[in-house]
């Protein structure tokens, strides 16, 4: 237990020491801090620029739009393009907030809507969450062989320990000592009943986004049709409202 124990703070110092960008990256919070960065960016010098009436506002809300609307264009063209490159860099990442979730509540929140959304469980398996120090079987502790209660198919009432020992291996000490270099306890050792979306999510996550994705391709690219849109409808009126400043300041009657 104290070997455990030693391990899981070990594993707390070196995510609080090691901070890359790949962390902060899957890091919710820092999504929406630079969302909503961006969107205040925008939309504070569109506002005091109408407000105002000024140019030198207004221009740098309509660049900042058609920044916006190329670097919109240019992801989803090279997402297109490298698509396996994109689903490596994303299933890394996924891979990265499995071994932080009980390191950054945020990201923690977000994989538990995320799984329990999509009905899906780890990267491409259950198994996968044995790379959490935590979940990870042969030690001591009582998530040990577990799951979080976001990959339990429940749909009443949330069990926080429904995913608690879910696997059976018998003896531990056998299987861990017979089995040195293992690295995860393969699915078969999933209790009886637990399989085939009985009591836990089979599907890993990644299959599970990736499917769809893929078949609501056709709404997701109406949605950034009518972004992209808005986008252009703002260029135009900024662009529309400086060329009417500038007639009226020389002199000039804007029909």
């Amino acid at each position: 237990k104290q070997w455990y124990q030693r391990r899981v703070r070990g594993s707390k110092t070196q995510k609080g020491n090691l901070m890359d960008f790949n962390t902060m990256a899957v890091d919710p919070a820092t999504i929406l801090l630079i969302v909503g960065a961006v969107m205040f960016w925008i939309g504070f010098f569109g506002w005091v620029g109408a407000l105002r009436e000024n140019v030198r506002f207004l221009m740098v809300f309509g660049t900042s739009l058609i920044i916006l609307f190329l670097a919109e264009a240019a992801v989803g063209i090279l997402a297109f393009v490298m698509k396996e490159k994109v689903k490596q860099v994303v299933e890394d990442h996924m891979y990265e907030s499995i071994r932080a979730y009980r390191d950054d509540s945020d990201l923690r929140d977000a994989v538990n809507v995320a799984q329990r959304t999509f009905k899906c469980c780890g990267v491409k398996s259950f198994t996968d969450w044995q790379d959490n120090a935590y979940f990870k079987c042969c030690n001591e502790g009582i998530e040990s062989c577990g799951v979080p209660y976001s990959c339990c198919n429940i749909t009443l009432q949330v069990n926080l320990f429904c995913g608690v020992n879910i696997m059976d291996i018998g003896d531990n000490s056998e299987i861990c000592q017979t089995n040195n270099n293992i690295t995860f306890v393969p699915s078969s050792h999933l209790k009886e009943g637990y399989g085939n979306g009985a009591h836990i999510y089979d599907d890993g996550c990644l299959d599970t986004m990736e499917n769809w994705f893929n078949k609501n391709l056709y709404y997701i690219g109406g949605a950034a049709l009518g972004v992209a849109i808005v986008q252009i409808g703002g260029v135009w009126l900024s662009q529309s409202l400086i060329h009417r400043i500038k007639v009226v300041t020389a002199g000039g009657y804007y029909k």
